[in-house]
């Protein structure tokens, strides 16, 4: 089945999407599980045919997975190596993406310090891609929660 490009990217968004709300939704959490793993399985196929392109997304869409499953050493691994494929590849905006997310993640799970490390890296990304209302969006959000 040919795919066209942003469908590509309307199925990683879901698959994050479906992730956070696993966390957030305990009655459809089994619903949103499915759509995440659907996500996650077709990117494990598409990283085959550009690992450029897809890599850090597949190890975001992982590091979420393992995360809804309370695999926390597992999620921190993958947020790390997402992070690092973004940069590699010269993905600013989905390097403060998953140091967002990543932030996240340690805020959920207790970690207040090393969040403010990762919204603090997701601000200065968007910053250097140019959506300074993103960044500011970031700094506003996490005001209340941490200090950015």
């Amino acid at each position: 089945q040919t795919r066209r490009f942003p469908d590509l990217f309307q199925t990683f968004y879901q698959g994050i999407t479906a992730f956070r709300l696993v966390r957030l939704e305990d009655d459809k959490s089994r619903e949103w599980a499915d759509v995440g793993k659907n996500a996650l399985s077709k990117y494990e196929t598409w990283v085959n045919y550009s690992d450029w392109n897809w890599e850090n997304k597949m190890l975001l869409l992982e590091a979420e997975s393992h995360a809804c499953i309370g695999e926390l050493e597992i999620a921190k691994s993958k947020f790390q190596a997402s992070i690092g494929s973004a940069q590699k590849h010269r993905f600013v905006h989905e390097e403060g993406l998953a140091s967002e997310l990543f932030g996240m993640f340690y805020d959920e799970n207790g970690n207040k310090e090393e969040a403010m490390q990762q919204y603090s890296h997701a601000r200065s990304c968007y910053q250097k891609w140019g959506a300074f209302a993103l960044a500011d969006r970031l700094c506003r959000s996490t005001a209340s929660k941490v200090s950015i």
